[in-house]
Formats: C-alpha cells, structure tokens, sequence
C-alpha cells in the first residue's frame, strides 16, 4: 500500500498472478458471474524481439475466481487474437475486434460463465476490421475510438458503438472527435459519459521523418438518444500533461471522481528504440478530474513494474490491470490491483 499524498490515498495490492512466467500483452479480459477472465493476448515464448524472437498470438483463457489461482480453461478463442477491445455487461464478457499478426478482426462476439463453462454468445460484426484502438462502456453503449485495418494501416478516426439493448441495429458511428486520427488512446466511462485521450499517430518532421507522435489531446463525448436515434457531441478538454499511448484501458476511475493514469508510452519513451537497454515504461500518476476539467500530478510509482497494452477490468471494488508489458516485448504476468 502507498499513500501518495493525504488528499488522494491509492491503495494498491497483487492480485493471483497468470501462471504463464512470461505474461501476455493485449489480451480480452472482463468478469462473469463474479469470475474474472483473461483471453488470448501476444507473448514472446522463446527470444525477446532484440535478440530475435517472434510474436506469438494466444488463443488460451484462464479464468480467476475469488480466494483461487488462474486456471486454464478447457474453452479456447475462435483463433488466436489480441489488441482488441473487451467489455463486460451484465455478465456477458464481449470481445470486439482485434488482430493475429496479418489478419485484422471485424467480429464482436462473447461469452458467459455458466459455472460449468463458458458460453459462446453472437453479436453483431464491425462495420471494418479493426484492431489498436480502445473503447468503453457508457450504460448500455460499447464505445470505440481509433485504431486501424491492417497491419501497416494508418491510424483511422472513426467513433463506433453498440447499443448492448438494441443489437438488431448493428454498429453505428458516432461524429468522430475534433482531433487527429490515433491509435491505442485511452478511455473511460463517467457519469453517462465517454472520455478520449491520448493515443498516437505518426507524425512527419521537417527532414521527411516518420516518428510516433504520442498525443496529449483529451475529448468528452455526449452521447444522446432521441426516437430510438443516438446523436453525439464532443467536447475538448484540457489536454494531458503527459501523453499516454497503449496504458490501461479503460482508465480506472477512483472515488467516483477522478481517472487514473498509470503506464503507457509517453513521448520520451517513444524515442527509446533500442529493446535491449529500454528503461521501462514510466512511473508518474496523473490524476484527472472531470467534474472540473483539471488535472493533477500524483508522484511516481517505485514498486510496481508500470506497464502498455493491458486490459483494465473492474472486479471485486478494484480495478485489475491485467498482465502487460513492462519494455519492448517483455511481458509480465503480474495482477496490479488500485482502489
């Protein structure tokens, strides 16, 4: 536990950790009937990508239950998948998109823990393959942002959602945000509303030079239903102090008044090309609060290994950051739970 200043006590704990040794990078995760899940993901089971080593896509899911340790299932994903977005809604976990190296998703699809097994549930496809972006639950909205279509694909600006009571309609798009096209943003669900930040496109130098731009932007979305028609209007908000691509999504909010932001490749990390002598990932905590568009800096965080491409769940009043990765292809099988 650490107490990073008086005003804004985050108790952190482990949770059980994945009994891969290596851990995984953007896999589903999401919670049914009180069980927590993780699906599929990406690991480098021989040799880090420095020396070598190539990717593999997972189709494995384990599953963690209260007072126990992860279990592997005998029930496998359709194939194996990662970089997608997953939600939970009553009791149904669903994965959207996503990608296995060459081969970009368009299926939404789900699952429900029965107590025996896991149920396969159908929902409607993507309107495009997709995977790299990020998304939330907002009521009974699954909201998508970013991303894109294939493996060398530019970052697209594209807002989808589905409307978990009205699955007979199908995907929809919402305007998109006032800002560039990104991939791997964060967001968050607040008070019926969706939050956008960060994420990263590739920005191009005066000398012709590709770089990832790690942006610090930050929007709100309004989504609104009249006559059975959902309409959008976002707002821009006071942009971050430090970038975050690929962090925790969706952003945790804490004491029902402010997001936290731990991990994610910022613009100094991105310029860190050599996988061998990496830093890691930085430690700072920002605070943002949505009732007063402000942020705030919450100090560093020593301990804990902070992480990119990980599924946040909210399981048991605490957010799980599920697994990740700690520098480039170094996996971590750790559980960090923050309340």
């Amino acid at each position: 536990k650490m107490d990073l200043n008086a005003g804004n006590p985050v108790e952190w704990s482990h949770l059980p950790s994945l009994p891969e040794d290596s851990g995984r990078a953007g896999s589903f995760a999401g919670v049914s009937n009180e069980a927590l899940f993780c699906m599929g993901g990406t690991g480098f089971p021989d040799k880090l990508p420095g020396n070598g080593g190539h990717k593999k896509w997972y189709e494995d899911i384990y599953m963690l239950q209260k007072g126990k340790t992860w279990v592997k299932i005998k029930e496998k994903l359709p194939c194996p998948l990662a970089y997608g977005v997953s939600i939970s809604y009553k009791e149904n976990i669903i994965l959207i998109g996503g990608n296995n190296g060459d081969q970009y998703s368009n299926k939404t699809f789900g699952y429900r823990w029965n107590g025996e097994f896991l149920q396969s549930l159908t929902y409607p496809d993507l309107v495009v393959s997709l995977a790299n972006m990020a998304g939330a639950l907002v009521n009974n909205l699954a909201i998508i942002v970013g991303g894109n279509s294939s493996p060398k694909g530019l970052a697209i600006k594209k807002c989808y959602a589905l409307d978990f009571e009205n699955l007979e309609m199908g995907w929809f798009e919402f305007e998109p945000w006032p800002g560039p096209e990104r991939l791997f943003p964060g967001c968050a669900s607040f008070k019926g509303q969706f939050y956008l930040f960060s994420g990263e496109t590739v920005g191009i130098s005066a000398g012709n030079v590709r770089f990832r731009h790690i942006l610090q932007d930050a929007y709100r979305l309004i989504p609104m239903q009249s006559n059975g028609i959902w309409t959008g209007s976002w707002q821009k908000l006071a942009p971050m102090p430090r970038g975050m691509s690929a962090g925790g999504s969706p952003v945790p909010v804490l004491n029902e008044d402010h997001f936290f932001f731990w991990g994610g490749v910022d613009a100094l990390t991105a310029l860190e090309e050599d996988p061998i002598m990496h830093p890691g990932i930085s430690k700072d905590i920002l605070f943002y609060y949505p009732d007063t568009d402000t942020w705030q800096y919450a100090g560093k965080e020593e301990t804990v290994k902070a992480r990119v491409t990980v599924p946040v769940v909210y399981w048991n009043n605490q957010w799980g950051f599920i697994s990740g990765e700690i520098k480039p292809g170094v996996r971590i099988n750790t559980i960090i739970a923050v309340k």
